[in-house]
């Protein structure tokens, strides 16, 4: 067990150099998007829980917010860690899945986007073990969270 969690960590340690190292090794700025895989096409590609784990731990250690653990293209896999609020946001394109690992927090969805909040949209608190589905063109946004972790899957677009 503390093996596996070792050869997770020390993996994601060297996944985040070789990604820093690609980037130029600047600071981490908003824009910034740490990716740890691109996303195979002759084979499969597993991510036990211990190195989910590793991922959000380093997430805290690092203040990310969000880390991308497969690049496809029109397709993602992402790790998310918000604590707060963050702006509504809405994708032309893409299809949205949020699986809830840890934590609670209020989902808004619907309605309509007005500097940088939405208005008259569904609210609902979301917590571990939620499954959530957007589809595109639906505006939604994450508030009133003293943390929470969630993976997130992105399909059908690059919007």
């Amino acid at each position: 067990m503390i093996r596996t969690r070792l050869l997770g960590a020390v993996a994601l340690t060297l996944c985040a150099v070789a990604v820093f190292a690609q980037a130029g090794g600047g600071a981490q700025g908003a824009a910034a998007r740490v990716v740890r895989h691109q996303a195979p096409t002759d084979r499969a590609l597993d991510l036990p829980n211990a190195t989910l784990q590793a991922e959000f731990a380093d997430m805290a250690a690092q203040k990310l917010i969000t880390t991308r653990l497969v690049e496809g293209g029109t397709y993602s896999l992402n790790t998310r860690h918000i604590v707060g609020s963050e702006p509504a946001l809405i994708h032309k394109s893409i299809i949205e899945f949020y699986f809830v690992r840890e934590g609670t927090a209020t989902l808004v969805t619907g309605g309509t986007i007005a500097e940088g909040t939405i208005r008259g949209g569904v609210e609902r608190v979301v917590r571990a073990g939620d499954v959530v589905f957007i589809p595109p063109g639906v505006p939604h946004g994450i508030r009133d969270t003293t943390g929470i972790s969630y993976l997130n899957i992105h399909f059908g677009g690059t919007d």
